[in-house]
């Protein structure tokens, strides 16, 4: 089965009803292992917090802050080697009663397997529409564990989750206080729109590509209101010092307890009435455009010199927005920078998906010196971003 057809089948139920499709991971059970092995590796030690990748490892008795060992390493070449590793432990030592591990954001670290998924829900968004805040993304690997951190409250979440391996069964919670159970197996796609409740099974070593699409009304309110905190984060006239008063605290002058919290509310009033924040929001817009909402993307790769004569292949088109007179933001690959001037708008024009020429040739075209350093840098930092390859050098997409 074609992408294509996935996504017109999931779109006939789209934010109406749960179903299960048939539709094929864009992405193998040997890959996802791979990436899961490599997020758990910093995780060996202990829990690591404010970071992605974050792993946590689930038994019924909770989740364990330390795993250590019972993490997947490089001597489990597979899920299944793994879960029969977990098997082997002694008794009390590990999950023998079931586990699951899961991995929330790791596909940036990935870029082949982030731009697949990548590929994947871009053509899902031409049939349903594309998300206004990013997605998140999650790997699981599980057997014989009940997760029902869902069964509480209604989602805010649509969710949409491949199963490369073994089955992956949702109780959904009905109206009428009864149950309702979906099973999707391998080579199937199991879709829970937003509002929907329910409790999930992973039974016969499940493996999964898990896509969480925000949308509820709250999650675009809290969208904005941290990018603004960043923005008064980041003034020269706050410095965000929370003071301690003296007891009792006086009712006026300058130590008045009101004056930490005036201050504050002064810098978030001179952040959000300036030009800054809408310009934050159109680039944060443009970067979750060009990546079909697929946040944290891969960081740039390796900086290369070019010449007049190195050959380019175009492969990625570029997200551009207006953003006042003669400036514009681009974004390719969940990536956002500002151009300004007419050779942008130019340069622009030359650069459309699956065309091949010279560096030399593109200064040329665009009314430039051949040795242009303008054209020079904007053309590094396109393959920088993955946007253009340089097709005579040797080099791979990386």
């Amino acid at each position: 089965m074609t992408t294509t057809d996935w996504t017109e089948l999931l779109a006939r139920v789209w934010g109406k009803e749960p179903a299960v499709l048939p539709a094929v991971a864009p992405a193998d059970p040997a890959h996802l292992h791979r990436t899961i092995v490599a997020a758990c590796e910093p995780f060996r030690a202990g829990t690591v917090f404010q970071t992605l990748p974050q792993v946590r490892l689930h038994t019924p008795l909770g989740w364990l802050g330390a795993p250590g060992h019972l993490l997947p390493d490089a001597a489990d070449p597979s899920p299944a080697a793994y879960r029969a590793r977990l098997r082997g432990e002694p008794p009390g030592s590990g999950p023998d009663a079931g586990f699951l591990l899961n991995v929330r954001q790791p596909l940036h670290t990935d870029w082949s397997l982030w731009s697949a998924v990548r590929d994947a829900l871009a053509e899902l968004w031409r049939q349903v529409g594309l998300p206004c805040l990013p997605v998140e993304a999650e790997l699981t690997e599980g057997d014989g564990f009940t997760r029902a951190r869902n069964l509480g409250l209604p989602s805010e979440h649509a969710v949409l989750a491949w199963v490369l391996e073994g089955a992956l069964e949702a109780e959904l919670a009905e109206a009428d206080g009864e149950f309702r159970v979906l099973r999707a197996t391998a080579g199937e796609l199991l879709y829970l729109p937003e509002g929907s409740r329910w409790r999930e099974h992973h039974l016969d070593g499940c493996l999964t590509l898990r896509i969480s699409v925000p949308r509820a009304q709250r999650l675009a309110t809290g969208a904005v209101k941290a990018l603004l905190a960043e923005a008064v984060r980041d003034r020269a006239d706050y410095d965000g010092t929370v003071p301690c008063l003296p007891h009792p605290p006086p009712a006026d002058g300058p130590h008045a307890p009101a004056e930490p919290v005036i201050a504050a509310g002064e810098a978030v009033r001179a952040a959000a009435g300036g030009a800054e924040l809408p310009t934050a929001l159109r680039t944060r817009w443009a970067a979750w455009w060009s990546s079909a909402g697929l946040d944290p993307a891969p960081g740039p790769r390796a900086d290369v010199p070019v010449t007049p004569g190195q050959r380019l292949r175009v492969v990625r088109g570029v997200v551009r927005l207006p953003d006042g007179p003669g400036r514009w933001i681009w974004a390719v690959n969940g990536h956002a920078f500002p151009i300004g001037g007419a050779a942008g708008e130019r340069i622009a024009r030359q650069l459309w998906a699956g065309r091949e020429l010279t560096v030399g040739e593109l200064c040329r075209a665009v009314g430039a010196d051949e040795h242009n350093g303008t054209v020079a840098a904007l053309v590094r930092k396109l393959h920088r971003l993955r946007a253009i390859d340089l097709t005579d050098s040797g080099r791979t997409d990386g």
